[in-house]
């Protein structure tokens, strides 16, 4: 720090002042300084007082210092190269000046960092990202030194160490981030911001030896997501700092870099070992946010075959990387719908991604060029599932199992087979993985035709229509994809019926077939018969 400041630190309380005068005095000093050199040493004072404990004057200066050096490098008059030590240059006083002025600067840009990592309150966080990105601007257009500028005259040295704050290992700085995205309009801060991070990312991994803090990793994946890239043919030429020639083709104008920088960033990212919870949230939005806007979706292979055999929520999750890899940019997975086949298991059920499991299930086992040994096996691992399902799946199950018969009628022999009916006269290997080898062929649907007799009439009736001729169009799958317990309960309360069974079979009397009662109700009594004897 400059030795004014280095002398004669002090923390600013209420014992000091009233903090909106001594906020109000801040204000009249600024306008002090950029009237005129004579009271240049109010920087001083107010380097002093951005250190205070109140929120009130620590805002008040960080608002000043952005203000007094945006000015001042707009004035060209700070300078932070280094001096020849010539006798002519420590002889002029301008040069000196602007020297001292350069080392104020630094002063400020630290405790400006300082505040955007350390303070507690979040507003005064924001306040020091404001005024350290509009330092950027007036260092791009100013540089304070030939080293300093990119060749985009972007200041990529001071928006390193802005990224380096943002990526706390020990605070949460999500509400920090969420103001910066307001800034990713600008092609050179997006493209600098991944960058920047991707060398952030690098010296973490390295600082830490096992693993980064979850702090730190949530933060980077808060920012990641933050981002919005441009698509195919977009607009390149919105830029926060302008370089020297407006018609120059720089990095920031050029989608080739921008998807280079982001795919660089999200793979350092991804070497890391993520919590539970984050690992989640990465595999869900990847296929969608990521996938589409890197410069090879291929390098993704390995984190996403890695996750898809971790097992299952994790397992259930990869398959959407998976499918679009497959199935957008040919990727050769052998084993993949093995791996799908252990994926079916009575788990399945509880977890919070069932839907989104069997609607890509669904969109794999679409292809009629699939064996029907391998289909046989699905409709049976289905079958074999809905003994344990839960209610409101599976009316799901059976339209799913139905809609794969429909795909392939060679397997729509295990519908109509009766051996091989029970668990023990059951050819059907259930713990066998691979389902080229589990003889699914070779059993039938019994499962099914239990349910017909299950106590939901909608799941009964889903039954029944399994075992007659089906109709060549598919069923939708996702009317019954998001159906719950409670759904179907409300369904029942709302269904208006005049005839409302009160026992599972019909009565045909008290005592027997043939019993008469007499209820006290009757106003006469039953006449008896008696036959006639003839004489």
């Amino acid at each position: 720090m400059c030795a004014q400041v280095r002398n004669r630190r002090t923390n600013m309380s209420a014992d000091d002042g009233n903090p909106r005068a001594v906020a109000e005095d801040i204000k009249r000093k600024t306008k002090e300084v950029l009237q005129s050199r004579e009271h240049a040493n109010n920087i001083t004072d107010i380097l002093e007082t951005a250190q205070s404990d109140e929120d009130v004057v620590t805002a008040a200066s960080l608002s000043a210092l952005q203000k007094i050096f945006s000015t001042l490098l707009g004035r060209k008059e700070v300078y932070r190269g280094k001096l020849k030590g010539s006798d002519e240059e420590l002889a002029d006083p301008k040069k000196q000046y602007s020297r001292w002025l350069g080392q104020c600067y630094m002063d400020a840009l630290e405790i400006l960092l300082h505040r955007l990592a350390h303070h507690d309150n979040s507003d005064i966080k924001e306040l020091a990202l404001l005024a350290l990105l509009k330092l950027v601007s007036a260092e791009g257009k100013h540089p304070t030194s030939k080293s300093g500028a990119d060749q985009s005259n972007f200041p990529l040295r001071l928006f390193q160490l802005i990224i380096d704050k943002l990526m706390s290992s020990e605070a949460d700085q999500s509400a920090v981030i969420g103001r910066f995205q307001d800034y990713f309009q600008y092609d050179d801060i997006r493209l600098f911001t991944f960058v920047s991070l991707h060398k952030n990312l690098r010296t973490v991994t390295k600082e830490f030896t096992r693993q980064p803090p979850d702090t730190y990793l949530h933060n980077v994946h808060t920012l990641l997501t933050q981002v919005q890239m441009p698509g195919e043919g977009g607009d390149l030429s919105n830029l926060y700092v302008s370089p020297t020639d407006p018609e120059a083709e720089c990095r920031p104008k050029q989608l080739k870099e921008q998807r280079r920088a982001f795919t660089n960033a999200w793979l350092s990212f991804l070497k890391n070992k993520l919590p539970s919870s984050l690992y989640r949230q990465v595999l869900l939005t990847l296929d969608q946010a990521v996938i589409p806007h890197m410069s090879s979706p291929k390098l993704l292979i390995d984190f996403l075959t890695q996750s898809y055999n971790v097992g299952g929520a994790i397992s259930l999750l990869a398959l959407n990387g998976l499918f679009t890899l497959i199935y957008k940019h040919n990727l050769d997975y052998p084993d993949f719908f093995r791996k799908l086949y252990a994926l079916f298991e009575p788990s399945v059920f509880h977890v919070k991604y069932t839907a989104r499991f069997f609607h890509l299930a669904d969109v794999f086992l679409t292809s009629t060029h699939i064996p029907a040994y391998l289909a046989a096996a699905f409709i049976k691992r289905l079958s074999r599932l809905s003994l344990s399902a839960p209610v409101s799946s599976l009316q799901m199950v059976l339209v799913f199992i139905s809609n794969l018969l429909r795909r392939h009628p060679n397997c729509q022999v295990l519908v109509h087979r009766s051996s091989g009916e029970g668990l023990g006269s059951d050819p059907y290997d259930e713990s066998e993985p691979d389902p080229a080898k589990c003889k699914a062929m070779d059993s039938s649907l019994w499962e099914v035709k239990s349910l017909q007799h299950h106590f939901h009439p909608d799941v009964s009736q889903a039954a029944v229509l399994l075992g007659k001729p089906l109709a060549p169009l598919e069923a939708d799958l996702s009317q019954h994809l998001e159906l719950c317990t409670s759904e179907m309960f409300e369904k029942d309360l709302t269904t208006k019926s005049d005839q409302v069974p009160l026992e599972f079979h019909v009565p045909k009397g008290l005592f027997g077939p043939k019993d008469q009662f007499h209820s006290i109700w009757d106003t006469e009594p039953p006449t008896k018969k008696h036959k006639t004897v003839t004489s």
